[in-house]
């Protein structure tokens, strides 16, 4: 990026998070877990991708019998999930193990198969999107651009993508004046790009979002943007440059609204928590707790445990969204897990 150079908040936010030298996941620095910036479900405790193993057991054994099983993840980052996710069908659902082809995905990689049949899963990947930030003026809708220089400046200017205004329709019933909302362009895109390459499965979403009652509620003038930087959380996008997390929340109104468009089914939003309880995470408890994980020696253990089961925890605030791609459904719920 040179001085003097004026983008969009996304190609800012892109260059920042994806720049393949200078990049915050590209650059090769430790960013998730105690030597990191910030914590995901996989480093809480190994219980998510056992219990995450299950539910995608669950969804694949729905598909043909007689074909290989594609089990895509978006965003694998460091691989620790795909690889605990792996090892629970491999031990406890050998079948499905025996015929699953696994192929970890990053933002802006060609690695996605031509046809998927199967289930696409990720983890925090959507809210780490490049967005574009629009603020609501008397006028109509302004579009915030980045000028580079000392020091950064934001200035507002003529929409940049003819989709915005469809974008803001779509997600913001109401608009508030001099309100910031994000525009997850990026999204819509990845949807409409698995939807041409599906032949029938299922995409699985776990991430930190909202629909648009929560949106209502919350007081956010400069919307969901935040930074995560040596696990303290602000919200100056303009410092720390390559070297902090950028994150805005999902607009899951849009992302299901434009799953329906594309003929998918969704099954209900639900908190995380209630995702992993529906999928046999209280059953896997027990089954720790017989291990001994009461021992004072485990105090690690059950940290981790009550951060993944905590009300109003890191489970309680991220959400799960799976949608069915080209199969007949019943009762607007998927798999066989338990309510």
């Amino acid at each position: 990026m040179s001085s003097g150079d004026t983008m969009t908040f996304a190609r800012f936010m892109e260059l920042c998070l994806y720049d393949p030298e200078e990049g915050y996941y590209r650059r090769g620095a430790r960013v998730f877990g105690p030597r990191g910036d910030f914590y995901t479900s996989p480093y809480t405790h190994p219980l998510f991708a056992q219990v995450l193993g299950d539910a995608l057991a669950g969804y694949l054994s729905g598909l043909d019998a007689d074909r290989p099983l594609d089990l895509i993840e978006l965003g694998s980052g460091e691989g620790i999930l795909g690889k605990g996710v792996l090892g629970r069908l491999e031990n406890q659902h050998p079948g499905i193990f025996a015929r699953v082809r696994y192929r970890g995905v990053e933002f802006g990689d060609a690695g996605l198969p031509e046809r998927i049949h199967g289930v696409v899963f990720s983890n925090e990947l959507f809210d780490a999107l490049p967005v574009h930030r629009v603020r609501v003026s008397q006028s109509g809708l302004k579009e915030i651009f980045v000028r580079l220089g000392e020091p950064i400046a934001e200035v507002e200017g003529e929409l940049s993508d003819p989709r915005i205004p469809e974008y803001m329709r779509l997600g913001f019933p109401r608009w508030r004046e001099g309100c910031v909302y994000e525009a997850n362009l990026r999204m819509v895109e990845i949807l409409e790009d698995l939807d041409r390459r599906f032949q029938r499965g299922f995409v699985l979403t776990l991430d930190y979002g909202f629909e648009a009652a929560e949106y209502e509620a919350m007081d956010r003038r400069e919307g969901t943007l935040l930074c995560y930087h040596r696990h303290r959380v602000h919200s100056d996008p303009y410092v720390n440059l390559g070297r902090q997390d950028l994150t805005s929340h999902v607009n899951f109104r849009v992302f299901r609204k434009t799953a329906a468009r594309l003929g998918w089914t969704n099954e209900p939003l639900r908190s995380q928590r209630r995702f992993l309880m529906k999928w046999g995470l209280a059953d896997r408890l027990l089954e720790e707790e017989n291990r001994g994980i009461l021992r004072a020696e485990r105090v690690e253990d059950r940290l981790g445990i009550k951060a993944l089961l905590a009300p109003g925890g890191i489970s309680d605030t991220l959400k799960a969204q799976v949608q069915a791609v080209r199969l007949p459904t019943a009762g607007g719920s998927f798999g066989a897990g338990r309510i």
